[in-house]
């Protein structure tokens, strides 16, 4: 089997799909933690990869996209927070 790469996605609070996406690779680790892997993407092709899922809008710099997977124990922030 080759090597594949996913596009992280996720869900506003009102409930629509959004692209995620980061600015920085600082943003990226301080979202996911050290371990995540990732691959640049221009904008134009985030949107064709992201449009047949029905995905239209790109989240950039999300404060939290999920714990480290990498890591033994999870580490969640002490106040839960929220995309805009």
């Amino acid at each position: 089997m080759g090597a594949a790469a996913t596009l992280q996605t996720g869900r506003l609070p009102e409930g629509p799909r959004v692209g995620i996406a980061f600015t920085t690779l600082a943003q990226l680790r301080a979202a996911t933690g050290p371990r995540q892997e990732w691959l640049r993407m221009d904008e134009e092709t985030l949107h064709e990869v992201l449009a047949p899922l029905g995905v239209t809008r790109i989240q950039l710099d999300p404060v939290l996209v999920g714990p480290d997977v990498g890591s033994s124990q999870p580490s969640y922030p002490a106040q839960p927070a929220f995309v805009h």
